[in-house]
């Protein structure tokens, strides 16, 4: 009974699948929400500026001359926040798809209930239909949204039209309501449920799977698209374990995976607020620190990771002095590329290697070095 209520639950706050799946997913949702929002508004400027075009030569469409104009000119003015959206802002783009919505909406109002009060609102009822399918977002608030739109055309379409054709209005409404409810409900489960295999494949793709840092690749790509398409401001560590093919040849590969693993999870233990830390194959690890520091602060942390490197124990019970050697770039003050940035905390970290190893090298310090 319980697992009954948390699906319909599930189902009615989140689309069918977990509150955690769907944050894990939010983002793409945002982004998918933004691309059909784009498609839909250039669509919608082609069909009033074609409608517009079409009053001007018509005299049946003379008196729709005003809104179709508005309506034109309501979803270009969605199409530009659109765009802007797309490098900052898109957790507003719900809002604005029911901006957007609204509008289409209120035009299917008047033409059906106020320019033409004689006919049956076929426009109305087909959006109430469409709609609902453009967008992705979680059930409750689309129906609470369309409920709040059928009521307000109900009560308009009672002052407009004579009763008979309010009514079938009414029936007619409130049947395409529960359709375009059901078709969403259905649609938005499968949408988000193939975003989050696509998103599971492409985890297990981009991730190593001895230290559970990102591979070479992915690092890369995520890095490049964070910072610079952003520009924005951090540190970058470029960081090899000390002497690691001794490990390997005195205590095997079996413990030379374990140390990798650990060294895996000492990175992600002490950078927890990053996602972006990778494996670059053998022994060598990368990690991407968003955000402004002082060099105090960035050294207080990596004494802490070199603190627990050295307390991997071998298999002989017999405390190992492992080691790490890491160069550290700054953005900007080091570049504010990647490609920079990586050559300027690699120079460091062989800086570091000739200086005796087990140690961390600032870009700027090449002839002193940190030591833990």
């Amino acid at each position: 009974m319980k697992h009954v209520k948390e699906e319909h639950r599930n189902n009615w706050l989140y689309g069918g699948v977990a509150r955690q799946e769907y944050l894990e997913i939010e983002e793409e949702v945002r982004e998918k929400n933004r691309s059909s929002l784009g498609t839909t508004s250039i669509c919608l400027i082609l069909m009033f500026a074609g409608l517009f075009l079409g009053s001007l030569f018509s005299d049946l469409m003379t008196s729709n001359r005003k809104v179709y104009a508005a309506a034109g000119i309501g979803f270009l003015i969605i199409q530009i926040i659109c765009r802007i959206m797309k490098k900052r802002g898109k957790h507003f783009i719900m809002l604005l798809w029911y901006v957007a919505m609204t509008l289409i909406l209120v035009y299917a109002v008047i033409l059906n209930t106020v320019i033409r009060n004689d006919i049956s609102a076929t426009t109305f009822c087909v959006i109430m239909i469409v709609a609902p399918l453009l967008i992705i977002d979680r059930p409750w608030r689309v129906f609470v949204y369309f409920s709040a739109v059928v009521g307000l055309f109900i009560w308009v379409d009672f002052h407009q039209k004579s009763y008979y054709l309010a009514f079938t209005d009414t029936v007619n409404a409130l049947c395409c309501f529960f359709l375009g409810s059901v078709i969403h409900m259905w649609i938005m489960q499968t949408k988000l449920r193939e975003m989050l295999h696509k998103r599971q494949i492409e985890k297990e793709r981009d991730t190593d799977k001895l230290t559970g840092c990102l591979t070479k690749a992915a690092f890369e790509r995520r890095i490049l698209e964070g910072l610079d398409a952003t520009g924005q401001c951090g540190a970058l560590f470029v960081m090899d374990l000390d002497y690691f093919k001794s490990v390997n040849d005195n205590y095997g590969h079996v413990f030379g995976d374990m140390v990798l693993r650990t060294m895996g999870a000492c990175i992600q233990e002490n950078f927890p607020e990053t996602k972006l830390y990778g494996r670059f194959g053998g022994d060598e690890f990368q990690v991407w620190l968003p955000g402004t520091f002082m060099k105090k602060d960035l050294a207080t942390r990596l004494d802490k990771l070199l603190a627990s490197v050295h307390e991997i124990e071998t298999p002989d019970d017999r405390v190992q002095q492992l080691g790490t050697s890491i160069g550290v770039a700054v953005c900007p003050e080091n570049g504010r590329k990647y490609s920079e940035l990586f050559e300027n905390a690699d120079a460091a970290l062989y800086t570091a290697k000739e200086l005796g190893r087990n140690r961390y090298i600032f870009c700027p310090d090449i002839r002193t070095g940190s030591k833990a």
